[in-house]
């Protein structure tokens, strides 16, 4: 071998196997063995918490069959549970869950589309309105709402915006929200030429304690048409000596000598809330007055709705010359009302559509007395009551209710939401109904095109249920109206955009009301076209183009409440914004006044003439439009003649008539004080 060959490097050598220690496995085995004892088996790689807790050998499985077969959860701690090996039944189990979400995900994109259906099928304006109350109280659904924070209150608004005191005639305690007449006539009261939020009001003036509120609270209460007088049937309420007489001869027959009654409901009020299908009750009627106990009895809660009805329709009837049984239309009426309460008190607990209704028919009785406080606990009983009958849901496909039923409960529960929602503002309370995603119920089809299937005409209401629809979308404009400037806390100029973006949403609710309702701005037409048209066109035509003002009043209105001439006098806008208001208190009075004067059935209508009490709210404060007084003045007119039958509307007067003969007469020279500079 060569010498180079020699000299090649050698490979490494593996270095030598550690001395094996006593501690090996090997060792430890032969040392187990020798001893006698049991193998244990080698742990599992990957156990679940159960199996190592029991020291069990877990298979690893994901559940494994030791947590399976015991029915418990199988849990893998810090480890990759992807990693495992699943179960075919595991897997069959995710697959179900996947299945029965995916359906519950599907079944709710359906019913939020046939709410939105139900709800914004009027007018895309009002798309944004439908979930005010629902943003406001934390709902995910806070499109065109307000955030899900807690409302703010108006700074000072306790002190000069709400009315909390105790009526002397009942001893309770009442509230009323700064949107209510009686908190605006008792801010006017107090003083009508500070400003509410003058840093000068003292902690003494909250409305909690102003005995000048406990004062006017009392004074606008009607003693005789009160909770207390109304239980023990007073003659404050009814003259029973002259009513009793007729008792014994016409109590078996159920007042059928007073049916008249019945016809003055269904040629007016019936017009305006149109829930009742006047065949199928007059048809019941007539059960009542042949005297079969056995068929009354299958029909007890049609019983009240019936004494409902006749109280109703004798309180806003014409007022004949001879009144029945020598007994006037206002004392039977309160006769009514206390068999009707009497009635379905003595029912108890009692969920059905007729009872909704006859709590729906005592609210109007109460607001029409001017008990608008009694009548808000009425609304509330009516609303609870259909609530839990389930009437504001949608019936299933497989539901068997009749047409007639479906159309009913459709006609009442819409009907409901819309007074529930005008009586909340009319006190400053908030509503009872929660939020409008619990509500998917159709509204009333009156023409063949809204149907979801045009063979179901059986489903069709009379042209003039449409108002239903109508009177919704106000209240929600209504609502709007409430939580972004009655409760929520702007600065003036806010409030001024609030109240331009509110009065567009208005005009485009009125331009959207079907053609044959829509109250003409021109008075020329309307003089001709109101010959020929039906009466419920006429009566609809009225009250809405009524509450149409009246809502602009109270939106601009809130700016002369809320600010100072001062304040105004520096932003743009403020000026035309409120003598927009001051434009619709001028017609709003014009309105009345010569509905009044020449329409006989108005002047028993007690709800909408009283719509009069509000333009002297803006008109009248002294360092306001001292020129509009002559309005002041009709108001005051249409106010006293319904203060013979009505305590309330004669305080009105009173306060108004104070008011006015308060304020300076007007200057020539001088302009408006919010008007524009002379040039």
């Amino acid at each position: 071998m060569s010498q180079h060959q020699q000299q090649l490097p050698q490979p490494p050598q593996p270095p030598p196997p550690p001395p094996q220690s006593s501690s090996s496995p090997s060792s430890t085995l032969t040392h187990t063995q020798n001893s006698g004892h049991k193998v244990r088996r080698p742990r599992a790689a990957r156990a679940c918490n159960l199996c190592r807790l029991k020291k069990n050998k877990c298979d690893e499985l994901y559940p494994c069959t030791y947590c399976r077969n015991r029915k418990v959860d199988c849990v893998y701690q810090g480890q990759d549970v992807t990693r495992g090996r699943f179960t075919p039944e595991y897997v069959k189990s995710l697959e179900e869950q996947v299945r029965q979400l995916s359906a519950a995900v599907e079944a709710q994109k359906t019913e939020a589309g046939s709410r939105t259906t139900a709800a914004d099928r009027s007018s895309p304006a009002l798309s944004g309105l439908v979930n005010v109350r629902s943003a406001s109280q934390g709902s995910p659904a806070t499109e065109g709402g307000l955030p899900s924070s807690p409302m703010r209150s108006r700074p000072g608004a306790p002190a000069s915006q709400e009315v909390t005191a105790i009526n002397k005639h009942t001893r309770n305690v009442e509230f009323y929200g700064s949107s209510s007449s009686v908190a605006l006539l008792s801010q006017l009261q107090r003083d009508g030429t500070r400003h509410p939020r003058d840093a000068d009001a003292t902690s003494d003036e909250h409305c909690e304690s102003d005995a000048a509120a406990a004062v006017l609270l009392s004074s606008l209460h009607n003693p005789g048409f009160s909770p207390s007088e109304v239980d023990t049937g007073g003659a404050a309420v009814t003259p029973e000596t002259g009513i009793e007489k007729q008792v014994s001869v016409v109590e078996s027959t159920h007042y059928r000598q007073c049916s008249v009654f019945l016809h003055n409901f269904f040629s007016s009020i019936h017009y305006i809330h149109p829930i009742l299908d006047k065949t199928s009750f007059l048809e019941r009627c007539e059960v009542l007055w042949s005297g079969d106990e056995a068929a009354i009895q299958q029909q007890a809660s049609f019983v009240p709705l019936y004494y409902a009805v006749l109280s109703l329709g004798a309180l806003v009837g014409y007022r004949d010359a001879e009144p029945i049984g020598g007994i006037s239309n206002q004392q039977w009426s309160r006769k009514f009302f206390i068999e009707a309460r009497s009635r379905f008190t003595s029912l108890e607990i009692v969920t059905d559509l007729e009872m909704v209704q006859s709590q729906f028919f005592l609210a109007k009785v109460c607001q029409n007395e001017l008990n608008s406080h009694w009548s808000y606990f009425f609304t509330g009983l009516a609303g609870r009551t259909a609530v839990a009958m389930g009437i504001n849901r949608q019936p299933g496909p497989h539901s068997k209710k009749s047409a007639a039923l479906i159309k009913a409960e459709a006609r009442t529960w819409w009907a409901l939401y819309s007074l529930e929602e005008e009586l909340s503002f009319a006190m400053g309370r908030p509503s009872s109904l929660s939020c409008d995603e619990y509500h998917n119920r159709e509204f009333p089809y009156t023409d063949i095109s809204e149907l979801p299937n045009p063979a179901d005409l059986a489903l069709l209401d009379p042209p003039y249920c449409a108002i239903i629809r109508c009177m919704v979308d106000f209240s929600r404009i209504t609502r709007h109206l409430c939580i972004k400037v009655y409760l929520t806390q702007n600065t003036t100029p806010r409030t001024i955009e609030l109240a331009q973006q509110i009065e567009q949403t208005l005009d485009e609710w009125l331009a959207g009301l079907p053609t044959n309702i829509r109250p003409l701005q021109t008075p020329d037409q309307s003089i001709v076209n109101s010959s020929k048209e039906p009466i419920w066109m006429k009566r609809q035509k009225l009250v809405l183009y009524i509450r149409y003002l009246n809502l602009r009043i109270l939106t601009f209105g809130s700016i002369l409440l809320t600010s100072t001439y001062a304040e105004r006098s520096h932003i743009p806008g403020s000026y035309e914004v409120i003598q927009k208001g001051l434009d619709a208190a001028k017609k709003t009075i014009e309105t009345i006044h010569e509905t009044y004067k020449y329409h006989e059935f108005f002047r028993t209508w007690s709800v909408p003439s009283c719509y009069s009490s509000y333009p002297p709210l803006e008109m009248i404060n002294p360092p306001k439009m001292q020129h509009l007084l002559q309005h002041v003045t009709m108001a005051i007119e249409v106010l006293q003649t319904m203060a013979d039958e009505c305590v309330v509307a004669g305080q009105h007067t009173h306060v108004h008539g104070e008011r006015r003969d308060r304020a300076p007469s007007p200057s020539p020279s001088s302009p408006p004080r919010d008007g524009p500079a002379p040039s």
